[in-house]
Formats: structure tokens, sequence, C-alpha cells
């Protein structure tokens, strides 16, 4: 028999996320506990739409007792933990009822806790895992201030690892710094370690707050410290040496994060993320039959379990794609397609590789029929991905394939500002100059592209030798009103416009470290590269003497080089080393020189 279930959960001002997280929920439980600690927006009005049970808590800068007050008011036999900014997983509802029919009084039943970090919910992923579920009125509790941890004082308990996964947004950027979490964590932390300095837990969650702010130095000094006295048996042992490996790497201290990796490996053998780590360090090393050998050790060791899971993908997708980047690099295409293709069926959501794929068939010189059609078969829902389609193709300069699956995605449905600029940089790139002006005719200004997509139809009203109307469009333009940045394009377009018409220029920056105006007068240059427009592109070169970035020479031979200009590549990065000493890793290639 089914047993119920009680939502326990203490939120602050979750109006964004709490309506996510309840939708997700609101079938699988039997009542929801919702603990206030002072909102002030529309928390308690949401919980209450959802039928929440709402009490009120004043905060105190502890967790565990804000969580202790949620499981009093529980009155169900078994209870659910969940966190504001969560989401349980639609798909394994059904494991969830499944499990619910068969709970063991002495057990307590940890979910995987999907973690998102970085910008945007994507494949960057940590995995931990969490209890989520115990019973009712049998002795449970909550310890510590802040990343508090389950106990049971009454009665010997279990842990059980579920495949049951809850996602949480909680460490995206945006959330982090919306409600600064960080500034707040930090000195909860650092007060309990006054108190109690033995304790490394703390120091290790400090670390972790220092880290995700990009302080490596300061997170690496409290992991250390939590380090101390290494127990291998605690909980989060694994994840400190893991950490301390991400710390050293992120600070170029490669020599360190190997040997915690040897140290982790000794306790931990089957630890996948290690090796990965380890992989990445020697790919970023150019050592690449080293980095070979630990992504295939990941393959072979597949996805870690229990405390060691940790970083999504490692024994799996992701080992797989640096493996085809590593034969991209090594220009093994024949490999690199396969590990595209295992990358792919092991993920099938991750469309990365697709990019190398179609580099490859271009390299192979495929056919544009069959490049077309091979491409395709990776796809199922048309019209919805024919973006996806052109952008591979634009991304390896099929500017007018790539045009074809827009306008097939046009003709089909409505198409985002997005998509409609992508097809003014697809037209402009194809030689096709009227019908890229005629297109920008119905671009308004609430257009959030509206100033780049101007800039691009001055291109093409220049091109096309109708100075005239290109001034009219730069004069259209109050420079005053325009964003920074946009203000440097804009002056860039004009000194281009001046070059072309042979008009006096002037200098844009004497500032060597000013690299804004650069990126704007490469497009251009390279533009009318593509587009076989060599005399204004000889006068366009002109614009690199109006700025002292010394990289500009190094910038000029990448490009030569990407449109297969290769002696007039080799010669500008000549140039480059000669007169401002500046040279890369890219550029010794172009020259087939092995090391610097």
């Amino acid at each position: 028999m089914a047993h119920e279930i009680s939502l326990c959960m203490i939120v602050k001002n979750e109006e964004e996320n709490l309506p996510r997280c309840l939708e997700s929920v609101k079938d699988i439980v039997d009542e929801m506990i919702i603990v206030d600690t002072g909102s002030s927006d529309k928390t308690v009005e949401i919980a209450k739409n959802y039928g929440a049970k709402i009490y009120y808590f004043e905060w105190c800068n502890d967790f565990s007792t804000a969580r202790n007050e949620s499981l009093k008011y529980a009155t169900k036999d078994w209870i659910f933990i969940m966190d504001a900014d969560d989401e349980f997983c639609k798909d394994d509802k059904e494991k969830f009822k499944m499990l619910v029919k068969n709970l063991d009084d002495d057990t307590v039943y940890f979910f995987e806790t999907m973690c998102y970090f970085g910008v945007l919910s994507s494949n960057n992923m940590t995995i931990n895992l969490n209890p989520r579920l115990f019973k009712n009125n049998y002795g449970y509790c909550y310890e510590g201030v802040i990343h508090n941890q389950l106990i049971n004082k009454e009665h010997p308990i279990r842990g059980k690892e579920e495949p049951i996964k809850i996602y949480h947004y909680g460490y995206l950027d945006e959330s982090l710094i919306s409600k600064n979490k960080n500034k707040r964590n930090i000195a909860i932390l650092e007060e309990q370690i006054k108190k109690n300095p033995q304790d490394k837990f703390n120091y290790f969650n400090l670390a972790n707050e220092y880290s995700s702010i990009g302080n490596e130095e300061k997170a690496l000094e409290n992991y250390y410290k939590a380090y101390e006295e290494f127990d291998e048996t605690t909980g989060f042992a694994p994840k400190l040496i893991e950490r301390i490996v991400m710390s050293n790497y992120s600070l170029g201290y490669y020599n360190k994060a190997f040997e915690f990796i040897d140290i982790g490996l000794k306790y931990y053998p089957k630890f996948t993320d290690l090796y990965y780590l380890k992989g990445s360090m020697l790919a970023a090393q150019d050592r690449p039959t080293l980095a070979i050998k630990a992504f295939e050790k990941c393959m072979e060791i597949g996805e870690a379990s229990g405390i060691l899971k940790s970083i999504y993908g490692t024994g799996g997708f992701k080992a797989s794609y640096e493996l085809a980047q590593i034969y991209m690099k090594l220009k093994d295409y024949d490999t690199a397609y396969d590990y595209c293709v295992q990358t792919i069926r092991l993920k099938p959501d991750y469309l990365v590789p697709l990019y190398n794929i179609a580099h490859i068939l271009k390299e192979k010189q495929t056919p544009l029929e069959e490049f077309k059609k091979s491409i395709e078969n990776f796809f199922t829902d048309f019209p919805r991905e024919y973006s996806i389609v052109a952008d591979l193709f634009y991304m390896e300069g099929y500017y007018e394939t790539a045009l074809e699956y827009i306008n097939k995605c046009e003709i089909e449905t409505d198409i985002s500002e997005e998509l409609k600029f992508f097809k003014i940089k697809c037209l402009i790139r194809s030689s096709k100059f009227d019908e890229c002006i005629e297109y920008t005719k119905n671009i308004y200004q609430d257009n959030v592209y509206y100033f780049q997509i101007m800039m691009y139809r001055i291109m093409c009203l220049i091109v096309m030798n109708k100075y005239e109307l290109a001034l009219k469009v730069i004069n259209g333009f109050n420079e005053n009103k325009l964003l920074e940045y946009n203000k440097k394009v804009f002056e860039v377009y004009i000194q281009f416009f001046n070059l072309i018409s042979d008009n006096k220029t002037s200098i844009l920056s004497e500032d060597e470290s000013e690299i804004d105006y650069t990126s704007t007068m490469f497009e251009i240059c390279e533009i009318l590269l593509i587009n076989k427009e060599f005399e204004k592109f000889e006068k366009a070169l002109n614009l690199l003497n109006l700025v002292s970035d010394k990289s500009v020479l190094l910038q000029l031979g990448k490009l030569y080089n990407k449109h297969g200009y290769v002696d007039m590549a080799k010669k500008e990065i000549i140039r480059s080393i000669k007169l401002f000493d500046v040279i890369d890793r890219e550029a010794l290639d172009i020259l087939k020189i092995d090391s610097i």
C-alpha cells in the first residue's frame, strides 16, 4: 500500500522559482508544508494557490532550525524534502510512485540532485546525492546552520540511493547574484568556524562559496584546511579531493592538481571525474596520447555511483566528446567522427558534436547534396530544427546553404528577431546585397538587433557604391545616444566609409590594451574577403592603422588562413613576430612550427 507523503519546504522570496517547483510535485505528494522565513514578494500567495499549508518562522541564520520547524507540521507517513529552486524530474514520477509503495522505515532515500551552474540551464551540471525521503515522527532532524545534515538520534538508519532526479537551479549565476547567496553563506560559515574551528565540513563549504564567486586562491586556502587530517570515509571527502584538483587546475597549478588526482585515485580508484580532469589538463598541455588514455579510462569505468557521482557525464558523453576533440586536432577525422556519433548516441540532445561532423564532411570534400543529407539525418523535428542546420552550414562557410534552411523555416513558421538577424548575416556573406538591403527595410528600431542590422545595411550600400545612401544611414544615428560598445562599432564604420570614399580618417585609439575596435574591423574585412571585394578589402585593411592593438597582424594572418590564403597568412604572422613579438599556438600551427 502506498504511503502518504508530506512535502516540507522552507522559503523566502521565491516567487520566480516556486511555481515551477510546486507544479512538478503537486500530483505526487499528499500535503504541502511551507515555512516562510520573511518573504516580501508573492511567495506566500503562490504557495496558497497550490493548497499549501503556510507557517511563519523568523529567520535566525540557521537553516537546520528552520528546516526542523517545517518537519513539526507534517502529518503524513513520510517526509519529502524540496527547495523552492528545485524541480522534480517529470520522467521519474512513476519511479517515485512505485518507491512509495515499498518504503522501509529504517531507510533514508537519497535522490540525485542535478545542479545547473553557469549562465544558463544546460549540460553544465554537477550531481549530488541528497536525502530526500524519510519516515515522519521517527527521530529525524537536521544539524548544521548551513548545508544542513540529516541525522537520527533514536534509530540506526541506512541510506539508499534511488535513480530519481531533481533539478536544482540555485547555482545558476543569475540566482546567485539576485539573492546574494554567497555573501550570506560566507558570513554564516565564517561565524561557525569561529565557534568550532575543528569542523572540516565548514571549511569545505566556505571554500565552495569562494570558488563559486571566482576567488580560487581563497577557496584553495580553505580546501586545504578541510583536508588537514584527511579522513577518506567522510561523506564529503571525495568531493573535497575533486575540488582541490579543480581549484589548482583553475589557477594553473597543474603539478599540484596531478598530485591530488593521484591521491584521490588511491582512495577511490573508480572516481571517474578525476580521470576526466586528468584528461582535460593533459589535453590543455598538448599531451594528446596521455589525454586519450585518461578519457578512455573514463569510458571504461562509466558513470560513477554513490558518493563518487559529481560532474554530469564524465563517464559517458563528455569523455566521448573530449576524445572527439583530440582526434579533430590530430586531424584523424575518421576516429573523430566515430566519437562524435557516439557522443550524440549517448546524449541525443547534445548537438555540439555536429559542428565537428560538419567540419569533417567539409574537409573530406563531401558533395553538397550528400553533405546536407548526412546532416539532416541527425534531426527529426523540422521545421523547428532548420535553424540549427542553418547554423552548422554557416559555421563552415556555406552561407547560401544556410540561407536555404532559414528560408524553409521562414516559409513554415514565424521566425524570431534572432533568426531574422541571422538571415541578414547570411545574405551579406552570400553577395546578396540588394536582397539584404530590401530585407532590412522591414527592421525597425524596436528590434533588439536594429543597430547591428543597420551597420550591415551601411556595408551593403558601400559595397554597391551607393555612398550617399550609406551616409544617410550613418547620419540617422545620434552617436551620443548609443551604448558604449556600439559607439566604438559605429566609429569603425564611419572610418570604413571614409576610407572607401577617399575621405580623411581619424585615429580610433592609441591605447595598446584597447581591443574593442578590432573585432568590428576584422568582421568588415572578412565580409569583403568572402565576397571577393578585393579592392575595397585592400582599402579596409587601413583600418588596422587606426588602432594600437599589437595583435592585428596575428589576427590578419589567421583571417587569411581561414579563407585559404595560406602564403599571405604566413607572411602576416612572420610580420607579427618581427614587429610586435606577438605569436600564439594557432599561428605556430599555421607556420608548421612545433614549439615556441
